[in-house]
């Protein structure tokens, strides 16, 4: 669907265009990547603050997490583990200094 225009229109939020939800979606990709690796055992101990960090560092990254970030956080719920990626990547995409203000 991130390669797809024709499949991402008939996803992307209403409020969003086709272009930005795909670019979002390649951020997903990329954050889901993330969260794979530290599942399977393959970040380091202490090292997820850092790719967190490094993950948030990208603006469509930070974009995808204003968009969609407390459904991430949902979708953690209960489980241990996503709860903290979810966590520190919350925590990244807010202490970079170009983050977007909270919605009102």
């Amino acid at each position: 669907m991130s390669t797809n225009p024709g499949l991402a229109k008939l996803w992307a939020p209403e409020d969003m265009g086709v272009e930005e939800y795909t670019q979002l979606l390649n951020a997903n990709q990329l954050i889901c990547s993330l969260s794979l690796r530290d599942r399977l055992g393959f970040v380091r101990d202490g090292h997820l603050p850092f790719f967190a960090s490094m993950v948030m560092s990208s603006d469509v990254c930070r974009r995808y997490w204003y968009h969609f970030g407390d459904l991430r956080a949902r979708e953690a719920e209960g489980d241990e583990r996503a709860e903290h990626s979810t966590r520190l990547l919350d925590q990244a995409a807010k202490n970079h200094p170009h983050a977007q203000p909270a919605a009102a």
